[in-house]
C-alpha cells in the first residue's frame, strides 16, 4: 500500500469518525431535549399540586363541594377570590407550558411522550375544575353580591380543557365556563343524599 492509499484510508476513517460523532451528538441532543421536556411537564404538575396553589385548591374545593351561606359555614370572600384566581392562573401556566411542549416536538406527530405525560397528569384535575370553577364562581358572586370578572383569567383553562377534550381525556359534557347541571359528569352532582 502506497502513501496515497494510506492517505485515502485515513480520509475515509476520519470521515466515518466524524459521522459517528455527529450521530452520537444528535442522539445526545434528542435525549437531553426529551429529558428537559419531561422535566418541564413534571414541573407544571408540581406547581399545581404543591405550595400556595395546593392551599388555594383546598379553598376552591370547599367552594365547589361545601355549603356556604347565611345558615352555614362563613366564607372569607377576599381569601376565596384570591384562591380562585391563584388556581385559574396556575392552569393558565399549565396551558402555556403545554402549548410550548406541543410546539417543541422535534418531528413526527403533534404529540409525544412528554406531552402525553403532562396531559395524563393534569386531565383529572381539569375534569375536577371544569365543574368546580363554575360552581365556585357562582358561590363567590352570590357571597360578594357582584359578578366575578374572570373571562381573561379563565381563557387558559378553557383552552386546556378543549385540548384535553380533543384527546379524549376530559368528558365533552363540560362546556365553556358553565356547569351543565344534571348531565354534568362531576362527582358533586352524583353524591348520594343522606
Amino acid at each position: 500500500m502506497g502513501a496515497d492509499d494510506w492517505s485515502a484510508l485515513a480520509g475515509v476513517s476520519s470521515t466515518l469518525l466524524a459521522l459517528a460523532a455527529v450521530v452520537i451528538a444528535l442522539l445526545a441532543f434528542r435525549s437531553e431535549h426529551q429529558r428537559a421536556r419531561f422535566e418541564g411537564a413534571r414541573s407544571l404538575h408540581h406547581d399545581l399540586t404543591t405550595g400556595e396553589v395546593a392551599a388555594a385548591r383546598k379553598i376552591v374545593g370547599s367552594l365547589h363541594y361545601g355549603d356556604f351561606g347565611p345558615t352555614s359555614t362563613p366564607l372569607d370572600v377576599s381569601q376565596a377570590l384570591t384562591s380562585y384566581f391563584t388556581v385559574l392562573w396556575c392552569f393558565e401556566r399549565i396551558e402555556a407550558g403545554r402549548t410550548a411542549l406541543a410546539r417543541g416536538v422535534i418531528r413526527g406527530p403533534r404529540t409525544d411522550s412528554a406531552l402525553d405525560y403532562l396531559d395524563t397528569l393534569v386531565a383529572w384535575h381539569v375534569t375536577e375544575y371544569a365543574c368546580g370553577f363554575a360552581v365556585a364562581r357562582r358561590k363567590l358572586a352570590e357571597a360578594s353580591a357582584q359578578e366575578i370578572s374572570d373571562s381573561d383569567s379563565a381563557s387558559g383553562f378553557r383552552r386546556l380543557t378543549l385540548a384535553l377534550q380533543k384527546r379524549g381525556l376530559v368528558d365533552r359534557a363540560y362546556r365553556q365556563g358553565t356547569c351543565p347541571g344534571a348531565e354534568c359528569p362531576c362527582a358533586c352532582h352524583h353524591q348520594s343524599q343522606p
